[in-house]
């Protein structure tokens, strides 16, 4: 049986060879092109090496949450769940850090939302500076394509420490990685 962190090994392994790629990243412990969210562990289906986390963004009554499962090296999808808080402030604040020009929602609501994936390298550290690498660490940074390739951002996650992030990768792709996440987080 395959555990939950030798799913995530087995996905390093056929991904992590060379040397680190990370985002550059500005300002303090966090740049403003970003939105932090907390991420714990979901139960993946038996048999399965997929590594599935659980996003939440604010507390109590006002808490978004959505899943994040991490199929192979290179594919995934974002899941529904039930029973979360309207996602308007997330969605307001990550508008906000991606920089969207004019946001708006899609009006499709879906399950779930498949998207590819780039590991950009072995886990690392977070730099002072608020970018990622100059050494091992607990850190993955990844970039993710919806739509298609229409829409790009970078997503970073801590398992250690269940800390992850969306983060800019491109001013351009503000309203579009919002219409498409919007489908599943509703």
């Amino acid at each position: 049986m395959i555990t939950r962190r030798s799913a995530l090994i087995v996905f390093a392994s056929a991904v992590f060879s060379g040397s680190v790629y990370a985002q550059d990243q500005v300002a303090d412990d966090r740049s403003p092109g970003s939105l932090a969210f907390k991420i714990t562990w979901l139960s993946a289906k038996s048999g399965s090496d997929e590594l599935a986390l659980m996003a939440s963004y604010g507390d109590g009554d006002d808490q978004t949450k959505f899943a994040i499962e991490l199929q192979s090296e290179s594919h995934g999808r974002f899941r529904h769940l039930a029973g979360g808080a309207r996602p308007t402030q997330f969605i307001s604040e990550l508008g906000k850090a991606l920089e969207a020009s004019d946001p708006s929602l899609s009006d499709a609501k879906q399950d779930t939302l498949a998207f590819d994936i780039a590991f950009l390298g072995p886990p690392t550290t977070r730099s002072p500076g608020g970018g990622f690498g100059g050494g091992p660490g607990d850190w993955y940074t990844t970039k993710i394509f919806l739509g298609e390739d229409q829409a790009e951002v970078y997503f970073n996650f801590n398992l250690v420490s269940g800390e992850a992030e969306f983060s800019i990768k491109d001013e351009s792709y503000g309203d579009a990685v919002l219409s498409e996440l919007s489908k599943v987080i509703w």
